[in-house]
């Protein structure tokens, strides 16, 4: 029988097997941190990548927004023609019915109503009305409604020989005479004033910018001194409406001096820009006391 010694391991051996496990585990432990470190560094370049990729076609986006709104506003600013008018001051004569030429410096501009192309010189308009009938007005203040006034001798009312319709023919020798809050046989500094008159021009929209008034045959006491123009670009019942109506011009007629009987004072410049078909003409300032308003000619000049 054979027997099979056991042989004990010794302390040394003990160690260097213990040693060696310690190096197999310590490999292992390294080789594992390696391959870790590897993937995290793949997952960090990954994040990296998505996150450029990202940005990148964020601002991309942000570029091609800019540019379409650019290309946007230069197309809404060479097509679209702004409200605002773009004024260019000039020297503009002005005709009289005489042919004598005034120089007057006027305001020509480019406004949202299309006004024509002004240069050269303004001339007298004719003022034939659109339907054929120049209305009277009394009690009627600039941006107010419009009051009718009729043919007769009390309040509210004008000369049945001298209607409207004379202070627009483009005759001295008549006129139009209007009572105002006054009747005929009063005298007062008030009569007469807050009247005119308004019409639609036949021959349509038109450029105001002069204006003149004429004296009367008789009665230097009612020249009208103080004047307004407005304009509207209404027609018919809307006319007698205060809201139809645009202020164009407020001030003196031209006739502070005395230019004698049937006869035009200077004319006066009005800084206008914009087209109307409509005009109502007022008065709220005379020389003295009468009964009345009246004047021979309402003229406009412009284009």
């Amino acid at each position: 029988m054979i027997t099979k010694s056991i042989h004990d391991p010794s302390p040394v051996e003990v160690l260097e097997t213990q040693s060696t496990n310690s190096e197999i585990c310590i490999k292992t432990t390294v080789a594992r941190s390696k391959t870790s470190y590897v993937d995290r560094g793949k997952k960090r370049k990954f994040l990296f990548v998505i996150l450029w990729t990202t940005v990148t076609v964020f601002i991309v986006l942000v570029v091609i927004l800019l540019v379409t709104n650019a290309k946007h506003n230069v197309a809404e600013t060479t097509t679209v023609t702004t409200p605002t008018a773009v004024s260019t001051t000039g020297s503009a004569l002005v005709q009289t019915s005489s042919g004598t030429n005034i120089s007057s410096t006027t305001a020509l501009s480019s406004s949202a109503t299309s006004a024509p192309t002004t240069t050269g010189m303004a001339s007298q308009l004719p003022l034939v009305s659109a339907d054929g009938t120049i209305r009277g007005v009394y009690n009627t203040t600039v941006g107010a409604s419009s009051t009718g006034s009729t043919a007769g001798t009390g309040v509210g009312q004008y000369a049945a020989s001298d209607p409207p319709a004379n202070a627009c023919d483009n005759d001295t020798s008549t006129k139009y005479l209007n009572l105002g809050s006054c009747n005929q046989t009063d005298n007062s500094s008030l009569c007469g004033l807050n009247t005119g008159l308004y019409l639609e021009l036949q021959r349509g929209s038109s450029l105001v910018t002069g204006i003149q008034s004429c004296t009367a045959n008789d009665s230097l006491e009612s020249d009208p001194l103080i004047v307004s123009l407005e304009g509207s670009n209404l027609s018919g019942t809307n006319l007698t409406l205060g809201i139809s109506w645009s202020l164009i011009y407020n001030g003196t007629s031209g006739l502070g001096t005395d230019p004698g009987r049937s006869s035009c004072g200077s004319i006066q410049s009005i800084n206008n820009s914009v087209q109307y078909k409509s005009y109502r003409f007022l008065v709220f300032g005379k020389r003295s006391m009468s009964n009345s308003v009246q004047y021979s000619e309402v003229r406009l000049f412009g284009y």
